[in-house]
């Protein structure tokens, strides 16, 4: 195993968005296969003769803003510093408007009740969430966000995580296939406030392909483009058209955020931000009992909040930890447009910013069949988050966990997580 003291490979964003449906199928097919746990450098390279330069850029200096660089004594010293970086790199942080959401509806469900609510986020928009309340609890009480994952399902958010009595049998199987039951609503069960937004791109916040003008889209995208017009709304066949041609589109939304200055992962982490904020100014809420939980892409997010605020006292990250110089070989192929932070990874890594939630209590959740990231980028990655809490001198507030799963969160992963919030907050 490398120890990965280089910087990331930021060339690696001219590659166009990978079919997420298609790649999950892969994963899903391909897990247990020889090829699944074949060495990344068996492999050629992804970009074969300018691989050596990429490769180069990638070992040009070290990650100075790493805690396990020597220079770095004391916890609170580097996080001051590690922190404002990793801030500034994400390179949104809007005008702030005062905390305050709007009361959309209430439901009762059995054992919790759901409050949809607007946040406001911005001067430019509001955040939809659900907030999971359980029934016949009295006094402040713990609470978790809880993230959504990717997966090429862009018509859903929230419901991946929290069901309704109409949803159809394509999103039961899902939500079925990702986490084995609607997870939000078990924590909530428990005695969690839990609350889900719809992230941005997702859900109601997707791209809204009924609404483009026909004779400017994507050349690439017109024929999904067209095939969604005929179909019938809300179909299969339409969910899985309006999904190919969101996904067509995320490399043309990355560069229009790009060139207005701000960054996928600024835009999700400030409006998990913003969800926290609510989450504290409830009188439900104790402030000092607050979670974050999420798989694939929401297990990215779930990092990305923790190294930004401090807020957080205990998370859980499933499916999304790696050691990011190790990906740019064979590996970038299989990720979203969402995930990139131009200019980070010339200073500190992956792993080093989920450290930031130090001394806070941290479970990462590894499928050991995943074939989205390299296994030794995924060990070296809890080896080193294993390393930073024991410099810390807080090793029994880390947690690494390896199941031999494909890509997935699965009820008794999500038992592990619920153990882990109930001894920490």
């Amino acid at each position: 195993m490398n120890r990965v003291t280089r910087r990331q490979a930021l060339g690696a964003l001219g590659a166009l968005a990978f079919p997420w449906e298609r790649l999950l199928a892969q994963t899903n097919a391909a897990a247990g296969s020889p090829a699944a746990s074949a060495s990344a450098a068996a492999l050629p390279p992804d970009l074969q003769n300018l691989h050596p330069i990429i490769e180069s850029i990638a070992r040009e200096r070290p990650l100075w803003l790493s805690f396990l660089d020597p220079q770095w004594r004391e916890l609170a010293t580097w996080k001051n510093a590690a922190r404002a970086e990793f801030r500034r790199c994400l390179s949104y942080d809007p005008k702030p408007v005062p905390v305050g959401a709007e009361l959309v509806r209430r439901e009762e469900r059995d054992g919790f009740s759901i409050e949809v609510v607007r946040i406001h986020a911005s001067p430019a928009y509001h955040i939809p969430a659900w907030v999971l309340v359980p029934a016949k609890r009295r006094g402040r009480l713990p609470a978790v966000v809880g993230t959504h994952d990717h997966g090429g399902r862009y018509v859903w958010g929230h419901e991946k995580l929290i069901s309704a009595p109409n949803d159809s049998d394509e999103l039961k199987k899902k939500r079925d296939d990702a986490y084995g039951r609607p997870w939000a609503e078990a924590l909530a069960r428990r005695g969690y406030i839990v609350i889900v937004i719809d992230g941005f791109y997702f859900g109601s916040r997707r791209l809204r392909v009924e609404d483009l003008a026909p004779d400017r889209v994507l050349s690439e995208a017109r024929d999904s483009f067209n095939a969604a017009r005929k179909a019938m709304p809300d179909s299969e066949e339409w969910h899985r058209a309006i999904n190919r041609v969101c996904s067509q589109y995320e490399h043309l939304t990355a560069k229009n955020l790009i060139a207005a200055g701000a960054t996928w992962p600024g835009l999700h982490t400030w409006d998990d931000m913003r969800t926290v904020d609510h989450l504290l100014s409830r009188p439900d809420v104790d402030p000092n009992r607050i979670g974050a939980a999420g798989l694939s892409i929401g297990g990215l997010r779930v990092a990305h909040l923790i190294g930004a605020d401090p807020r957080i006292k205990a998370a859980s990250i499933t499916g999304w930890m790696t050691q990011f110089a190790q990906q740019h070989r064979n590996h970038l192929r299989n990720h979203t447009w969402m995930i990139f932070v131009p200019g980070l990874y010339a200073q500190m890594d992956f792993p080093d910013i989920a450290a930031l939630h130090a001394p806070g209590a941290l479970l990462v959740q590894q499928c050991s069949r995943d074939v989205l990231y390299p296994m030794d980028a995924m060990k070296g990655a809890v080896d080193h988050l294993t390393k930073a809490y024991a410099k810390a001198g807080i090793p029994d507030r880390f947690r690494g966990t390896f199941y031999d799963e494909p890509h997935c969160y699965r009820p008794y992963m999500q038992d592990e997580t619920f153990d882990w919030f109930d001894r920490r907050l």
